[in-house]
């Protein structure tokens, strides 16, 4: 298998510049192409394999790097969504909890 069907999506770094949303397209995006990018090599690897042994060796180390990368892509979705959300309702929180000591107060 080549070095770039071994490689892991490249992590993305949100940039302060970039809002969630615009970061977690670049992941995505970033995810389907390295995928795809490696089906391909995986797949011309398979049919130039001269057995069967081989060809599904291939096949089955293309699932693992390919599930790994998509649960890394999915674990680093929701620490985006998390941060994202924590950001939203940080003034909403943060009004909320002066109500509730001011009716602790009364």
């Amino acid at each position: 298998m080549t070095e770039s069907t071994k490689k892991a999506a490249p992590k993305s770094t949100p940039a302060a510049d970039k809002n969630p949303l615009e970061t977690a397209s670049t992941i995505m995006t970033d995810l389907a192409r390295t995928n795809y990018e490696s089906s391909v090599e995986t797949a011309k690897a398979v049919m130039a394999s001269t057995d069967l042994k081989s060809a599904f060796e291939l096949q089955n180390e293309l699932f693992r790097t390919t599930l790994k990368r998509n649960m890394d892509a999915a674990r680093e979705l929701n620490e985006l969504t998390v941060a994202a959300m924590k950001d939203a309702m940080g003034p909403m929180t943060e009004k909320f909890t002066e109500a509730f000591e001011k009716m602790k107060v009364a």
